[in-house]
C-alpha cells in the first residue's frame, strides 16, 4: 500500500506546503537550485518558504500505486511521460486482454497486470486508477473505480455530455475519492510560466490569446463515431486549448465556432474547427485546431498578447519567448514536453493532502461546456453565450 517513509502523517501545514511547492518542484526538476529556492530561469525566480528537510523528503519519496486502465497507444505515451517518477510510483496495467497488460507491465517495469478492469478495481494494492479508455466509457469506468474506493484520474474530456460529467463527479463525491481530469497541458512548464507572468502584470492587460495546431492524425475505431467520441477534433485534442484559454485568460462569456471543410471523409465529427471566444475580462481567444493530412505541419503554438507585451511558445518546447516593447528575450524552461509527470505528482499530492486537485471534475466540466457551446454555435451558425 502507498506510504510515507517513516510512517509520518501529514499536518495541515504540510498539506499547504505541498499545494504550493509540488508544481514548482515538477517544473524545475532539471533547473539548478539552492535550498529553499526554485529556479525557473535566470530572469524569473520563484522564491519558496524555507522548508524543513523532512517535508521535502515526503514529497519526493512517497510511493503511489496507480493503475492505467486501457492499454492503447496513449497508455504508452503516458507511461513514457512519467518515467522520471518510476521510483515513486508502483505502476499497474489493466486491459481486457491480459497478455497486452502483461506486455505493457514488462515494457515499463510495472508492478502488476490485470486481465479486466474489475480485477484492477478489486485489488487492494491499487490506490488510484487512470482511466485511459474511450470517451463513452468514462462514466462507467469512473463508477467502477469510485465504488471500489479508488481515486480517479480520468482522461480528458471528462465525458461526452455535461450530464455524464455531473454523474462522474457525483460518483466520486459519494465515494469520498479524489477525482482529477488528466489535463496535462495545465502542468506544462511554459503554461505555468505564462500564468505567473500574466499574474505579475508583465504584459499588461490581456488582449488576445491565439492557439493553433494542425495535428497529423487519422482517427480510427471509436474516434470516427460521433456518438462514441462526443464530437470530433475539438472534444478530443482541442479541449486542451479550451482549458488553456480558461486557465490563462479567464472564463468565456460568448463563443462562435465554424467547422473547416472536411478532409477525413470517414470521420463523422469535425476534423477542423476555428473558435472565437470573448472572455469576461474583455480578452478574446482564437483557437484553430485540426487534424491534417500534411506530413510535416508546423509545430503547434500559443501566443498571448497584452497591452504591454507578448508571450509565445511552441507546445512541448522548453522555452518561452517574452516580448516587451522592442525587447525580446527567451526564457529557458524545464525540458518536460508533455506535462505528464507534474500532472501525476499534483494528483498524488492532492490525495495525500486531502484537498481538491487543480484540474478537478468541476474544471473538466467547465472545459467541456466550452466545447459543447462551440458545437452548438457551429451547428446554428451564430455566436452563443456559454452554456453550462
Amino acid at each position: 500500500m502507498p506510504s510515507w517513509r517513516g510512517g509520518q502523517s501529514l499536518s495541515e501545514s504540510d498539506a499547504g506546503y505541498m499545494r504550493a511547492v509540488v508544481p514548482l518542484v515538477a517544473i524545475s526538476k532539471h533547473c539548478p537550485c539552492k535550498a529553499g529556492r526554485v529556479h525557473i530561469c535566470d530572469t524569473l525566480l520563484v522564491s519558496v518558504l524555507t522548508i524543513q528537510a523532512h517535508r521535502l523528503e515526503w514529497v519526493i519519496q512517497m510511493t503511489f500505486a496507480l493503475c492505467i486502465v486501457g492499454c492503447g497507444a496513449f497508455a504508452q505515451t503516458f507511461a513514457q511521460g512519467i518515467e522520471s517518477l518510476r521510483h515513486d510510483i508502483d505502476l499497474f496495467f489493466a486491459s481486457r486482454d491480459v497478455q497486452r497488460a502483461r506486455a505493457y507491465a514488462a515494457l515499463f517495469q510495472g508492478s502488476g497486470a490485470f486481465g479486466s478492469y474489475e480485477a484492477a478495481a478489486a485489488d487492494p494494492r491499487v490506490e488510484a486508477m487512470y482511466l485511459c479508455t474511450p470517451h463513452h466509457l468514462h462514466q462507467a469506468h469512473a463508477a467502477l473505480a469510485a465504488r471500489a474506493g479508488k481515486h480517479i484520474l480520468v482522461e480528458k474530456p471528462i465525458a461526452r455530455t455535461l450530464e455524464e460529467g455531473r454523474g462522474i463527479i457525483a460518483e466520486a463525491q459519494r465515494a469520498g475519492v479524489t477525482l482529477m481530469v488528466a489535463e496535462n497541458y495545465h502542468f506544462m512548464a511554459a503554461v505555468r510560466a505564462c500564468k505567473g507572468l500574466i499574474a505579475q502584470g508583465r504584459i499588461g492587460r490581456l488582449r488576445l490569446v491565439q492557439m493553433q495546431e494542425e495535428a497529423p492524425f487519422r482517427p480510427d475505431q471509436w474516434r470516427r463515431r460521433r456518438d462514441l467520441s462526443g464530437g470530433g477534433v475539438f472534444i478530443d485534442g482541442g479541449i486542451h486549448k479550451a482549458h488553456l484559454l480558461r486557465y490563462l485568460a479567464g472564463e468565456p462569456v460568448r463563443i462562435y465556432a465554424a467547422a473547416l471543410p472536411q478532409v477525413l471523409d470517414e470521420h463523422e465529427g469535425e476534423d477542423g474547427i476555428v473558435v472565437m471566444v470573448q472572455c469576461a475580462n474583455g480578452a478574446v481567444g482564437l483557437i484553430n485546431h485540426s487534424w491534417t493530412n500534411a506530413p510535416r505541419p508546423a509545430p503547434p503554438w500559443v501566443s498571448i498578447a497584452g497591452t504591454r507585451g507578448r508571450l509565445s511558445f511552441e507546445v512541448g518546447a522548453s522555452w518561452l519567448s517574452i516580448e516587451q516593447g522592442r525587447a525580446e528575450r527567451t526564457m529557458p524552461l524545464a525540458d518536460d514536453p508533455s506535462g505528464l509527470a507534474p500532472m501525476v505528482q499534483a494528483f498524488q499530492a492532492s490525495i495525500r493532502g486531502g484537498y481538491e486537485p487543480e484540474v478537478s471534475g468541476a474544471e473538466g466540466l467547465s472545459d467541456l461546456a466550452v466545447v459543447l457551446t462551440a458545437y452548438a454555435s457551429m451547428d446554428q451558425g451564430v455566436a452563443l453565450p456559454l452554456q453550462r
